[in-house]
């Protein structure tokens, strides 16, 4: 992938790399929409604290990096597919019952 003006020499960007960077953004985006037309109130689900919508999502990074490096070490299947897995069995949950 091409690096724009060489800022992003530093890292190996790969297609799964730069999707889940993409998909951060696209986030991170969509978190500061909704956090203008709907102003999140922390509640309790099954995290053992209190959390607003930026606090889940914080979370949900966290442990899709954790997801992911075991992904990396425990299988040999596509990156892809392990954004999937932590996608549907961390960041779903966390976000709608964290």
């Amino acid at each position: 992938m091409v690096a724009v003006l060489g800022l992003l020499d530093w890292m190996l960007w790969t297609s799964a790399t730069a999707i889940f960077a993409a998909c951060v953004v696209a986030g991170l985006a969509a978190m500061a929409v909704l956090a203008v037309i709907f102003p999140s109130m922390p509640r309790k689900g099954f995290l053992p604290i209190a959390t607003a919508r930026g606090d889940r999502i914080y979370i949900s990074l966290l442990g899709t990096g954790l997801v992911m490096v075991l992904f990396v070490i425990l299988t040999d299947l596509p990156l892809p597919i392990g954004l999937l897995v932590a996608f549907v069995a961390w960041v779903v949950p966390v976000m709608r019952w964290g």
